[in-house]
C-alpha cells in the first residue's frame, strides 16, 4: 500500500516541473491507459493517476478564469466576502463570486479585490453587489522576488481587480461570520498589541506592519504568528484532557456509564473541537492539513487500524493532494511537510526511552527537536529567503513553549469569554497583551545582538541540496565511511564565496509593472537606471523587486543610480532603495544626468545624450537619456521622451544613437518611437517596460507595427519583448567582444512553469 501511495504522490509532485499542461486529449488517453494497466501493474496505474489528477486540476483552474469579455470592461458581480476585513479605507479582500452581471455561476469563483474608499464597512460573511474591473491573475516576474502569480494560483484565486465607484454598489446581506464578530469584539478592547493578538488568535495578519514581519522573520519565529499545526496540536491536547477529565468525573459517579469507552469519545469530540478551532482560524491551509492528519489518526485508532509514522505520512500526503491539490504549489506546504519529516527523523534517531520519561527527558527532547528543525530547515529557508538567523534556535527554545503552553491558551480563553463574559475576556486578553509586550521586547533584544542574522547571496538549488545532505548525514548514526569525507559535500558552497571575475556584463530590464527599472551588472558591481513606482498602500518596487535581486546577487552597494525624471513610475521607490542599500551617488536630470556627462565605469562608457537643460521641458521630455556601451555592444535608455525630443537627438547624434538594445521610450506610447528614430537606433532587441493590461494599452499597436516594419542593422526585424509577458529580460554580453548577446527572459527561460505563468501558456 505504501509503495502505491508513494507512486501517486511522486507523480503528483512532477507537476511542479511541468512547463505546460498536457492537453485534455492526452489526459483522456492516459486515463484509458491507466484503466487498462491497473490490474497488471498497480504501481504504474497509481503513477498515471497522479499525473491525471494534477492535470485535471490544472485544466479545472484554467476553466475558472474569466473570459476576455469579462476582463475587457467593468462587470457587476455578486458574491460573499470571504476575508476578514478590518480597515475602512484602502482595503483588500477576497470575494466568492456567485453571479457576474445577470449570469449565475455554476461554481463560485474567487476574486481578490481592492477598494479605495468603501461605501460601507466590509466584513467577512457579507453578501455584496459591486461594479468591478477585473484582470486574470498576474504578478511581477523577477528573479529572487516573491512570485505573486504562483501564490494566487496556490490559493485558488481566479482573478484580481478593484471596485469602481457606482450608485448600484450595495450591501445585500449584512450577516457577519462568527469569526468576524469575535475579532471585532476583541479589537474593541483597544489593547496596545491587538494586531499581534489578532494574528495569534484568529490568524488575521493584515494589521501587522513590514517592521513586524522583519522582526519575526529575522528571529525565526514567524511560524508562531500564523495559526498552524503546532497550535492545533495544543488545542487537541487540551481538548482531549478536559473532555477526559469531565467525562471521567461523570462516569465515576454513575455505574451504568462504566461500559462507555471514554478514550474513544474524547478522541472523537477532540476532532470536532479542533475543527471549530480551524474555523476560528479561517480554515487556513496549514490548520486544515494538521486537522486532516488528526482525523486520519483518530479514524485509524477508532477502527483499530495501526499505521506507522511512514504510512500515516504517505496517507496524509495523498489526502492533501486529493483535497488540497493547489497547496503543493505554495511554500507553506513544503515548510510544513519538511518540518513533519524532520520531527519524525529526530524521534527515530533519538527515541525517548520509557525508562527515561521525565521532565528532563521532555526538555531534552524539545531541545533536540528545535535544534534539528532549525539546522535541517536552514537550507530550505536560506534557499527561499536568502538569509540565515543565528539566534533562531535559541529564541525558539524560549518562545515555542511560552507561546504554545501559555499565550495561545490564554487567548483561547479570552475568545471563549468574549461571547459570555466580556469583562473576563478583557482580563484574559490583557494578560495576553502583556505577554506579547514582553515577548516583543525579547525579540527586539535578540535582533540587536551582533550577528543575529546575515543575508546570503542566491545559490542554485543544487548547492542547497548538497548542504542538506551534509547536515542530514552528519545526524545519521556512524556508517561504514568516515564522516570527515562529508565535507566534500560543502565544496559547491565554498566555491561561491570566492570572488568571481568574468569577462561579461549584463543588463536586466526588470518587471516593475507600469514603470521602469534597469540593472547593469559587471564584476559584482552594479548601477541602476530608474527605480520603479511607490504606491500609497506602501507597496514599492525597491522593497519588492530591486532589493531582493541585489541581495540575491550579493550586491551590498550600488555605485550609481540614474533617475531619468521625477515621475512616480520612474523615481517613486528611490527613498526605499536608499534605506535598503548603500548608494554611492544618485544622478538625476536636475543635476548631473544631463547632456555632456561622459564617464567610464569598469571600462564601460556611460554617456548622457539629453537633456541640455531640464528646466526647459516638461517631466517626460526632460528625461535623462543615456547610452551605455563597450566596443561592440550598447544599450540606449531614453526615459519618457516623445517624438520632438527624438527629432532633436537625431539632429545632435545622427550616428551615436545606434544601439544593440533599446528600452522603448515612454513604455511604448504612440507619442514616442518615431519611424526615423527607430531606423537610426536600429536595435536588435527592443523592450517595452509596461504594466499588465495597463489602462493606456501600452505598447500601442501602431508602435509595434513601426518596429516590425523597419529592419535593424542586421537586415532583420528586431526582437520585441514586453515585461508584462516575458517578465524580467536579461542580456548577457562578453565585454569588448563581438560574441553574440545571450538573452534570457524570466517566464520563458528562468522560471517557465505552467502554474506561475498560466495566462501566458494558453
Amino acid at each position: 500500500m505504501d509503495s502505491k501511495l508513494l507512486c501517486f504522490i511522486s507523480a503528483s509532485f512532477t507537476s511542479l516541473f511541468w512547463t505546460s499542461l498536457p492537453s485534455v486529449y492526452i489526459v483522456l488517453l492516459l486515463l484509458i491507459f491507466a484503466c487498462l494497466v491497473f490490474r497488471k501493474n498497480q504501481h504504474l496505474g497509481c503513477f498515471l493517476l497522479g499525473i491525471i489528477w494534477m492535470a485535471s486540476v490544472g485544466h479545472w483552474q484554467y476553466s475558472l478564469q474569466l473570459s476576455s469579455e469579462q476582463t475587457s470592461q467593468p462587470v457587476q458581480i455578486t458574491g460573499d466576502v470571504s476575508s476578514l476585513v478590518i480597515a475602512d479605507k484602502n482595503i483588500r479582500f477576497n470575494l466568492n463570486i456567485t453571479q457576474i452581471d445577470d449570469v449565475l455561476l455554476f461554481y463560485p469563483k474567487t476574486c481578490r479585490l481592492s477598494w479605495r474608499d468603501p461605501t460601507w464597512q466590509l466584513q467577512q460573511g457579507q453578501q455584496v453587489k459591486l461594479l468591478v474591473k477585473v484582470n486574470p491573475p498576474h504578478g511581477l516576474a523577477n528573479e529572487s522576488a516573491f512570485n505573486y502569480q504562483q501564490w494566487l494560483f496556490s490559493e485558488g484565486i481566479n482573478a484580481t481587480g478593484y471596485v469602481k465607484s457606482d450608485v448600484d454598489n450595495k450591501l445585500i446581506d449584512n450577516r457577519k461570520t462568527i469569526r468576524q464578530k469575535l475579532l471585532n469584539k476583541m479589537l474593541a478592547l483597544n489593547l496596545p498589541h491587538d494586531s499581534w493578538l489578532a494574528a495569534l488568535t484568529f490568524g488575521y495578519r493584515g494589521m501587522l506592519q513590514p517592521a513586524d514581519w522583519h522582526l519575526v522573520q529575522k528571529t525565526g519565529v514567524a511560524h508562531l504568528i500564523a495559526i498552524s499545526g503546532l497550535h492545533l496540536a495544543l488545542v487537541a491536547s487540551l481538548s482531549y484532557f478536559f473532555i477526559a477529565w469531565i467525562g471521567g468525573g461523570l462516569i465515576s459517579r454513575f455505574y451504568f456509564l462504566h461500559q462507555i469507552n471514554l478514550h474513544n469519545i474524547a478522541m472523537l469530540l477532540t476532532v470536532f473541537s479542533t475543527l471549530a478551532y480551524s474555523a476560528l482560524a479561517g480554515f487556513g491551509l496549514p490548520t486544515l492539513r494538521a486537522w486532516l492528519m488528526l482525523l486520519l489518526f483518530t479514524v485509524s485508532f477508532l477502527c483499530n487500524k495501526h499505521f506507522g509514522a511512514k504510512s500515516l505520512i504517505l496517507l496524509g500526503l495523498s489526502c492533501f493532494v486529493l483535497f488540497f491539490p493547489l497547496s503543493i504549489f505554495g511554500l507553506s506546504f513544503w515548510l510544513s511537510f519538511s518540518a513533519v519529516i524532520i520531527i519524525c527523523f529526530v524521534f527515530w534517531r533519538w527515541p525517548v526511552k520509557q525508562g527515561n520519561f521525565s521532565l528532563v527527558a521532555i526538555l531534552s527532547g524539545m531541545v533536540k527537536v528545535q535544534l534539528c528543525l532549525t539546522v535541517l530547515m536552514l537550507p530550505l529557508v536560506a534557499w527561499q529567503f536568502s538569509y540565515v538567523s543565528i539566534v533562531s534556535p535559541f529564541v525558539n527554545l524560549i518562545a515555542v513553549p511560552i507561546v504554545t503552553m501559555a499565550l495561545v491558551p490564554v487567548c483561547l480563553l479570552g475568545v471563549i469569554f468574549l461571547a459570555v463574559k466580556p469583562n473576563w475576556a478583557l482580563e484574559f486578553f490583557s494578560v495576553a497583551d502583556l505577554m506579547v509586550g514582553y515577548g516583543l521586547t525579547f525579540l527586539e533584544f535578540a535582533l540587536k545582538l551582533n550577528g543575529a542574522y546575515f543575508n546570503l547571496p542566491s545559490f542554485p538549488a543544487a548547492v542547497w541540496l548538497f548542504i542538506f545532505l551534509f547536515v542530514f548525514c552528519c545526524c545519521l548514526p556512524s556508517l561504514w565511511f568516515n564522516k570527515k569525507l562529508l565535507c566534500l559535500l560543502l565544496l559547491p558552497l565554498a566555491s561561491y564565496f570566492f570572488t568571481q571575475k568574468n569577462n561579461t556584463w549584463q543588463i536586466s530590464v526588470l518587471d516593475v509593472g507600469q514603470g521602469l527599472a534597469v540593472l547593469i551588472n559587471k564584476n559584482n558591481r552594479v548601477i541602476i537606471y530608474d527605480v520603479g513606482a511607490s504606491y500609497p498602500s506602501g507597496f514599492n518596487m525597491a522593497d519588492s523587486v530591486l532589493l531582493p535581486i541585489l541581495q540575491a546577487r550579493g550586491l551590498l552597494k550600488v555605485d550609481l543610480v540614474f533617475i531619468s525624471h521625477g515621475d512616480n513610475d520612474h523615481a517613486g521607490s528611490l527613498p526605499q532603495l536608499l534605506k535598503g542599500v548603500q548608494v554611492a551617488e544618485v544622478l538625476t536630470n536636475q543635476d548631473h544626468c544631463q547632456q555632456n556627462l561622459d564617464i567610464s565605469w569598469q571600462g564601460l562608457r556611460i554617456k548622457a545624450l539629453w537633456p541640455d537643460d531640464a528646466l526647459k521641458y516638461n517631466d517626460n521630455n526632460a528625461s535623462c537619456v543615456i547610452k551605455i556601451s563597450d566596443q561592440y555592444h550598447s544599450i540606449l535608455l531614453p526615459g519618457d521622451i516623445d517624438k520632438t525630443i527624438e527629432k532633436r537627438l537625431l539632429e545632435l547624434y545622427p550616428k551615436q544613437l545606434q544601439s544593440d538594445i533599446l528600452v522603448a521610450a515612454h513604455h511604448g506610447s504612440n507619442t514616442s518611437s518615431s519611424r526615423e528614430f527607430i531606423q537610426t537606433v536600429s536595435a536588435d532587441y527592443v523592450i517595452f517596460s509596461q504594466g499588465f493590461m495597463n489602462r493606456w494599452r501600452f505598447p500601442r499597436q501602431k508602435v509595434l507595427d513601426r518596429f516590425l516594419q523597419i529592419n535593424n542593422k542586421q537586415g532583420t526585424q528586431p526582437q520585441l519583448f514586453t515585461t508584462s509577458d516575458s517578465g524580467q529580460v536579461t542580456f548577457i554580453m562578453q565585454y569588448d567582444s563581438p560574441v553574440p548577446i545571450i538573452v534570457k527572459t524570466f517566464r520563458q527561460d528562468t522560471y517557465p512553469y505552467w502554474y506561475a505563468n498560466s495566462i501566458h501558456r494558453q
